[in-house]
């Protein structure tokens, strides 16, 4: 039996929480000692407050001006966990089986201290495509020595479903105090890849994840990503080895191959707002 804390911020998390904490409570092979949800203020926040207490769970309160994807989860694993290791969830992941905690944390250790699992969409859209490209059937751990071959890609992580060894975290102090709203996981990849640790993609750890944005949306998220990376200056020292283009040719030849008639409507406005969107983002921000 493993023991583990989990971390798992919420908002508006009221469709969400009683499949969350039913899925958590059927998890086998590790001992759960400590929930932590990080919960911001609004919204339908009061009842879902009703419902972690309700299942024994413990959460601390988060203003909407105060939350950060970084910050929040970092102050969750300083301030309130206590073993060595931290799954970290998101609120609208679907564990799929019972054995799905177990698989992502019995790889974590002091030499392998991130993993994160395979992520999977059940219907045929573009989303269900990138995934099954993104993540695939195999294994594997990264550490200092692949980051040459693999360029940006070694930093590839999601903390929708992950693992963190707790005391490496704190010993390189986290996401270094910085507030960021997304690609806290790729920084924190970045950081131990190069402090000597390895990170793992574990394909036995499955969990159901998709989104169903709309254009303007999907357009909203790449131009924040842009923007991340604009403000992240280090990660231009990499190379993208798995292209955009790839991706975009990749989507299209499995939606001709599936005769998948939605997705081909779709594939070239969504890709369009994926590259307007971070070509945009990343020309935002300006520097002195």
């Amino acid at each position: 039996m493993i023991n583990i804390d989990i971390v798992c911020p919420l908002f508006n998390a009221g469709k969400y929480i009683d499949g969350l904490i039913e899925n958590i409570k059927k998890q086998e092979g590790v001992l759960v000692d400590n929930v932590v949800f990080a919960l911001t203020d609004g919204g339908d926040a009061s009842v879902v407050k009703e419902k972690i207490k309700a299942a024994g769970f413990f959460y601390f309160s988060v203003t909407p001006e105060k939350f950060s994807h970084s910050l929040t989860r970092q102050k969750a694993i300083f301030d309130y966990c206590k073993n060595d290791i931290v799954v970290m969830i998101s609120q609208d992941v679907n564990l799929l089986n019972s054995n799905a905690f177990y698989e992502l944390v019995k790889n974590v250790n002091d030499k392998v201290v991130y993993v994160y699992g395979k992520q999977i969409c059940k219907k045929k859209t573009i989303e269900y495509y990138i995934r099954k490209k993104n993540y695939g059937n195999n294994t594997e751990f990264v550490g200092a020595k692949d980051i040459d071959s693999l360029q940006l890609k070694a930093f590839f992580a999601s903390d929708a479903f992950s693992a963190y060894y707790r005391p490496v975290f704190i010993k390189l102090n986290g996401y270094d105090n910085n507030h960021m709203m997304m690609n806290e996981d790729m920084y924190y990849a970045k950081k131990i890849l190069e402090a000597g640790y390895q990170k793992g993609y574990i394909a036995t750890a499955v969990v159901e994840h998709s989104h169903k944005f709309k254009l303007r949306q999907l357009y909203k998220r790449y131009y924040q990503t842009g923007i991340w990376f604009k403000q992240h200056p280090e990660f231009d020292n990499y190379k993208t080895t798995d292209t955009g283009m790839k991706l975009a040719l990749y989507v299209l030849g499995q939606a001709v191959k599936h005769f998948n008639i939605p997705v081909l409507f779709r594939w070239l406005p969504d890709m369009a707002a994926r590259y307007l969107g971070l070509k945009k983002g990343r020309k935002a921000v300006k520097y002195n």
